[in-house]
């Protein structure tokens, strides 16, 4: 009988600490997995803007004078746009869509044609009219090419080739 109650007494003891050591959890695997891609490209997002005004740059093929012009006008649409897309972002991520909530997406995406109309007519006071328009196709051809790279996982880079018009 005694053997039977230190038998208990040992599986109860194990059983716990086990328990305990399950509780710790720990974080789920998708949080170490962004922690770990955060800590080995902290700066992943000025790369990628890099890169972008690199492809940007390559596609208008402008010289230095407009280019020390165009550049700050180019950040300041990014800087609205972005502030925008964030808006917009959060109005999307309620948990129950509404009319009210379809109404402000519409919005948003009025504003942003009306910025981009707004910065085309700035982009044509430095680069012709077709270069002008060239900013937002090479964006849109940017993205796409950088959602692609994501989604085959990386491995093939940004190609900067000069685009038929």
């Amino acid at each position: 009988m005694k053997k039977l109650h230190l038998y208990i007494f040992t599986l109860v003891l194990l059983l716990s600490t086990a328990l305990v050591g399950f509780a710790q959890g720990g974080r789920p695997a998708l949080q170490r997995r962004e922690n770990a891609a955060a800590r080995r490209a902290p700066n992943a997002g000025m790369r990628v803007k890099a890169i972008k005004r690199g492809f940007i740059a390559q596609r208008l093929a402008i010289n230095q004078e407009q280019s020390q012009k165009f550049w700050p006008v180019y950040e300041q649409y990014q800087l609205e746009l972005e502030g925008i897309q964030a808006a917009r972002r959060a109005n999307n991520t309620t948990t129950s869509p509404s009319p009210d909530q379809f109404s402000r997406n519409l919005e948003y995406k009025q504003k942003i044609i009306e910025l981009q109309k707004h910065y085309y007519d700035e982009f044509t006071k430095i680069l012709t009219p077709e270069k002008a328009s060239q900013v937002f196709k090479s964006e849109d051809e940017f993205n796409a090419q950088l959602l692609l790279r994501l989604k085959e996982g990386g491995a093939k880079p940004i190609e900067q080739q000069p685009s038929d018009n």
